[in-house]
């Protein structure tokens, strides 16, 4: 009976199916970044390699040499034959499952060419919708081999972890792919994609000039068509009509002197839409909790909130002016006249990125700012 119980277990292991299909992690090139060009009717694919031994962090021990990165190049008349040029030079298994960040030129985007390039990675199972989306007007590759500080990997820099430098500096939210899918597919929004560039010579390693990647704008890009480019300079409002924004700084200047220096934290605002005559105008309000990093003149505690506030408001007002000369809705005021009038919305809404703004949309703005830390500096009383 024993015998009999052996053979029948003998004959079950040989039924089992081995792992044919499996392969081992040292023979397979990992992707971390993938940037898509169009040029002359032909896309250009660069894609990021890392070595995942140099990523983890050493706590004790410094690294003696930068890690290297791979950057590798393909081209084609379509984003597969691209994509096939380069696994003709791997040498192993390319894997797209660890990309974190995708990269599209400007290029790319004028030419109205990112639906088809979205369409096409989604067939790409391996590439996940969390990945980061960011743009550049310069070199892809340039982009890609950027290094942060302290021979760290690329996986520290703002392409692959943005938001470290979003909770210290929130100018500009970072999107994922996921997100921007979202927005460019709902009439009501304006989607956007953040541009990034190099910086040279703020930085120095051993007195010689870093190269360090920085935010410098935005393309915005719509319903599957390109609306335009905002610098980061005329950004300055995004931050206060924005529900991610954790830590803004405010300049406070008159005459060309630098009064004060506060910092705002996580500030409320809300958006009432009005309809008159089939026009629409917006109300918004602002609310801001902020400290006082510098003072440089003796002011009170109420003309400090005076002015901040008056530079709030000047900086809501100016961004939505350039936005709006672009035809672009950068603060999504149109969705809020959708979900609480969207027959009235549908009746406004125009073109195809269905503006409804016009030159006096943007009624009252109420800005609400409120000194809760002072530091070490005495505020005069006097009103």
């Amino acid at each position: 009976m024993r015998g009999y119980k052996s053979i029948v277990v003998i004959l079950l292991l040989l039924t089992l199916t081995g792992c044919w299909s499996r392969y081992e992690v040292q023979n397979m090139n990992y992707a971390t970044a993938v940037g898509i060009d169009y040029l002359d009717g032909r896309y250009i694919i660069y894609v990021q390699l890392l070595d995942f031994t140099t990523v983890a962090k050493l706590e004790v021990q410094q690294k003696a040499e930068q890690p290297p990165v791979w950057v590798g190049k393909g081209e084609g008349s379509s984003f597969t034959e691209a994509a096939n040029d380069l696994y003709s030079t791997s040498q192993q298994r390319l894997n797209f499952g660890q990309i974190s960040a995708i990269l599209f030129s400007d290029r790319l985007l004028k030419e109205n060419k990112v639906g088809e390039v979205l369409e096409l990675i989604n067939r790409y199972r391996e590439i996940r919708y969390l990945s980061w989306l960011f743009s550049t007007k310069e070199s892809i590759e340039d982009i890609l081999l950027a290094t942060p500080f302290f021979r760290l990997s690329p996986k520290a820099s703002i392409l692959h972890n943005p938001e470290q430098n979003f909770r210290q500096r929130s100018i500009l939210t970072p999107i994922r792919l996921q997100q921007f899918i979202l927005d460019s597919n709902e009439k009501s929004r304006t989607s956007y994609i953040p541009e990034i560039s190099i910086r040279k010579g703020q930085w120095k390693e051993s007195n010689k000039p870093k190269e360090l990647l920085k935010y410098s704008g935005i393309h915005v890009y719509d319903q599957d068509k390109y609306f335009g480019r905002m610098e980061l300079k005329e950004l300055s409002g995004m931050p206060w009509l924005s529900s991610h924004t954790i830590r803004v700084p405010i300049e406070l200047i008159t005459e060309e002197k630098l009064e004060a220096v506060l910092v705002a934290e996580k500030p409320d605002y809300k958006v009432t839409p009005i309809v008159k005559m089939d026009k629409a105008f917006f109300d918004i309000s602002v609310s801001v909790k902020a400290g006082i990093n510098e003072l440089h003149t003796d002011l009170s505690e109420q003309e400090i909130s005076q002015m901040a506030q008056n530079e709030i408001e000047k900086q809501i007002r100016n961004t939505y002016q350039t936005a709006l000369n672009k035809g672009i809705d950068i603060y999504n005021l149109g969705q809020s006249l959708y979900r609480k009038h969207p027959h009235q919305w549908k009746r406004i809404a125009t073109g195809k990125q269905y503006l409804v703004l016009n030159q006096d949309s943007l009624h009252h703005v109420n800005v609400e700012v409120n000194i809760v830390y002072s530091g070490r500096y005495k505020l005069n009383d006097n009103s």
